[in-house]
């Protein structure tokens, strides 16, 4: 790593301090010296002190919506609870503004309640600030770089795998958010009853005439104030690059001087007293900025990542169509030469006599069966993926075809013991329908194979085939509902609601995982669906399919 760079990050945390802190300090202290060595440099009246204040509300009004909206947006809580700071103390100071023209005429009133609504107002956003800066971390850890935000988001998502994780999490997350609303309410009431009863009451020390800091109680927001800065550097927030937190840090400061200029005004309207109102209103106005430049630099972020993932999903798209033009490519190629295989296979068997090379060539033909099943199945989701599989719909008797698939079963032997196929006629009638016939027989083959994998072969095992008519939907379309129950072992939960799924994951140690999701798309391109459970009370599953009665 380059010397340059570590004295760079090194001395990162000094940079930001001299740039944001140091250099503005300089023409701040010039501003506070030349404020408090002369009072009578620029006094204005209660109108002026009222147009001042109405200015500050209109500001705070339109940043407590900015920050409302950014933890809206960005699901904040660090906005939200600075967004709530500056609503309560916009209110504060309408009401400040308000009563001070009212009482205009009133000097007695205006020494002392202009002072104390002053202090509430700054007291309760100073309290606002400082709990939100030390609290940071829990606060906002949205607002941490964007790898940091990542990985929060993946340990978020592997803690809500296990759920005493998650629960403690939940926990946690309720008592942080019982605890901030106790800070919020206990600052609230202390500040509302510190402005209300500035109306009826004089507050012991409020103004003192007769020493140098003439508003002593300036100290205290003075000092929530810098404790909001020490901590903004010891939370490392400056570390974020969103100009809206470089914009807060320069309004605290700004608020900072305000507070010391304004603890030297002896009386109201004086150069003391007008200075931290412009200071304010400044602030205001750098965090609005701040604000809308943040807004702006988030979008245009945004639009890059869009434009990245854009790009990243074309490249994707463009994978994925090669890879399925190689599947189908390969799965044509495999089919050549499996044809000749089966045929000559079963040339070859029937003028042979030996036993034994019955068994061997048995072997080769259901082998290569078995591959002519795979390939079809890799050809048939290339379809299905590419949207370009084809039904040739004709009307056709369900039974009828029922009956000349379950012919192929006859004898069909599973470790040398006869699995049982019972065909069930709840309907005696013809069931016409209007599909594509090969397609159908495939869904039928399929899972008539599959309940012949997962039926297990003792007790004289059976599988069940029925065919029945029934109404379904809003409509009540007649639809024929074909069912093969078989008396296995049954399907997992955890299998069952992604069983029709790409490359579902089942019990079965052989397979693709192709067949099932074929048979969905095939069912679902004749308007029809099919659904598989658990058999109730008994072993087994049952997978069925429905399909529209052709009118």
């Amino acid at each position: 790593m380059p010397l340059k760079f570590l004295l760079r990050k090194s001395n990162e945390q000094t940079v930001h301090i001299f740039k944001y802190i140091i250099l503005p300090s300089i023409s701040l202290s010039i501003i506070a010296l030349v404020s408090t060595s002369n009072q009578s440099l620029w006094v204005t009246s209660p109108r002026d002190h009222f147009y001042f204040e109405l200015f500050g509300t209109l500001l705070g009004g339109i940043l407590a919506f900015y920050y409302m909206s950014r933890a809206q947006t960005l699901s904040d809580r660090f906005s939200l609870f600075i967004g709530i700071g500056f609503l309560v103390n916009t209110l504060i100071d309408l009401l400040h503004a308000t009563v001070s023209l009212l009482n205009m005429d009133n000097i007695l009133f205006l020494k002392y309640f202009i002072p104390q609504t002053w202090f509430a107002g700054r007291l309760f956003l100073s309290a606002m600030l400082a709990i939100a800066i030390v609290k940071y971390v829990s606060f906002s850890p949205l607002n941490s770089s964007t790898k940091e935000l990542l990985q929060q988001q993946q340990q978020q998502q592997q803690q809500q795998q296990f759920s005493a994780k998650h629960t403690k999490k939940n926990y946690e997350n309720y008592k942080f958010s019982r605890v901030i609303l106790l800070y919020l309410i206990i600052v609230t009431l202390f500040v509302s009853i510190v402005a209300i009863s500035s109306l009826f009451v004089v507050l012991p020390f409020s103004v003192i005439d007769n020493i140098t800091i003439h508003r002593p109680y300036e100290i205290f927001p003075l000092a929530l104030f810098i404790l909001s800065l020490y901590y903004f550097y010891k939370n490392k927030i400056y570390k974020n690059k969103d100009i809206f937190y470089t914009s807060l840090v320069i309004s605290i400061v700004l608020d900072i001087f305000g507070q010391i200029i304004m603890s030297f005004s002896a009386q109201h309207f004086d150069t003391s007293h007008n200075i931290p109102h412009v200071l304010k209103d400044a602030g205001y106005f750098i965090n609005i900025i701040g604000l809308a430049l943040s807004s702006i630099q988030y979008n245009i972020r945004l639009r890059e990542s869009n434009e990245m993932l854009t790009i990243q999903y074309e490249k994707v798209k463009e994978s994925e169509k090669m890879k399925d033009e190689f599947i189908n490519i390969a799965a044509h190629e495999l089919r050549t030469p499996i044809q000749p295989i089966l045929g000559l296979s079963d040339i070859i068997y029937t003028k042979v006599k030996d036993e034994e090379l019955h068994e061997l060539l048995d072997i080769i033909m259901r082998n290569a069966k078995r591959l002519k099943r795979l390939t079809d199945n890799l050809l048939d989701v290339t379809k299905i993926e590419s949207k370009s599989l084809m039904v040739n719909k004709e009307k056709f008797n369900m039974n009828i075809l029922i009956s000349e698939v379950l012919k192929d079963y006859v004898n069909k032997k599973k470790n040398q013991l006869i699995v049982k196929i019972v065909y069930d006629f709840k309907r005696k009638e013809d069931i016409i329908v209007e599909a594509d016939r090969d397609r159908i027989s495939q869904v039928i083959h399929n899972l008539l194979d599959n309940a012949l994998k997962f039926t297990t072969t003792h007790n004289n095992q059976t599988i069940f085939v029925t065919v029945d008519k029934k109404k379904e939907g809003e409509e009540e379309k007649k639809v024929v509902i074909v069912s093969v129950k078989d008396t296995g072992e049954g399907i997992p939960e955890k299998i069952l609601p992604k069983l029709f799924s790409k490359f579902s994951i089942s019990n079965s140690t052989t397979g693709t995982g192709l067949g099932l999701y074929i048979c969905r798309n095939i069912i679902e391109a004749h308007q029809g669906r099919i659904w598989a459970e658990n058999n109730y009370n008994e072993n087994g599953a049952t997978f069925s399919f429905t399909l529209p009665i052709a009118i």
